[in-house]
């Protein structure tokens, strides 16, 4: 049995907690479904901490947001659009923006058809080390990947594709 497996917490009822594990004070039953939940917001928070430990500039939110912005080189997208790629509201994107801003990584300026919207592209500065970032992050992704054969891999990206398909749905989106 691999450690935090939910087999382990529905048959030994045990949680894995910090290395090691952590008796559950009364019989609870976690599905699959319970546990694959709970575990996303775990593993994001996870996630964002070694991000954040790794990127100097900038948090991994940010690093995040300039790396959906990187993916259309030169054209100048909305908020909107950014805030739906990344996942979160067109307020929590602004922030982001305004400090990628006064650090020189993006531009931003009004929509020239619709002047109370805003745009947004990369600088020089941002479009140079986002290339720079890219190759120590595809370092770190085959290292955090590492022990995940072809068949795991995919699985996990579908998986992970569905759920993502469904909360777009449900959030009213594309």
């Amino acid at each position: 049995m691999t450690k935090g497996n939910w087999l382990d917490i529905l048959i030994h009822n045990q949680l894995p907690i910090g290395g090691g594990k952590m008796k559950l004070p009364i019989k609870k039953e976690i599905t699959p479904k319970a546990y694959i939940y709970g575990s996303i917001f775990s593993l994001s928070n996870r996630l964002q901490l070694l991000g954040d430990r790794r990127y100097k500039e900038l948090s991994l939110k940010q690093a995040f947001v300039l790396w959906n912005i990187s993916l259309f080189d030169d054209y100048f997208l909305n908020l909107k659009d950014i805030a739906h790629m990344v996942g979160t509201s067109s307020q929590n994107v602004k922030k982001i923006i305004n400090i990628l801003e006064k650090k020189g990584f993006v531009k931003v300026g009004k929509d020239e058809t619709d002047r109370r919207s805003l745009r947004v592209a990369l600088t020089a500065k941002g479009k140079v080390y986002y290339l720079e970032r890219g190759k120590k992050e595809e370092q770190y992704l085959d290292e955090l990947f590492a022990d995940f054969d072809d068949e795991m891999l995919m699985g996990l990206y579908r998986g992970l594709n569905k759920l993502m398909e469904k909360t777009a749905q449900e959030q009213g989106g594309k």
